[in-house]
């Protein structure tokens, strides 16, 4: 599964990305973009993630995204980079995971 996490600048969630694929035990690829470039890396993305601070941007993303599935994180999880609970929603969503 390729899962990509857009925040402002796309270092905040690299953290967490690297948590994600550790948790994933390789069931999937996370990418962290900022964003100003998420959209020059949709290919073959399964879902969008995006991180609080940029919520208020979801409306576009979903726009630009297309069939592309696009969750917000809870703040929650994302402040406490909790990558279990992250991936438990994504996988809530599109089947898959444990």
């Amino acid at each position: 599964m390729n899962i990509m996490l857009v925040c402002n600048a796309g270092m905040s969630t690299g953290m967490l990305a690297k948590r994600m694929e550790k948790v994933s035990e390789g069931k999937c690829n996370v990418k962290a973009y900022g964003i100003a470039e998420y959209m020059d890396h949709l290919e073959n993305v399964d879902i969008i993630l995006i991180s609080p601070q940029i919520r208020f941007e979801s409306d576009g993303i979903k726009k630009s995204a297309g069939n592309i599935a696009v969750l917000n994180i809870d703040p929650m999880n994302y402040g406490s980079m909790n990558a279990e609970a992250v991936l438990k929603t994504v996988y809530d969503k599109l089947g898959g995971g444990k």
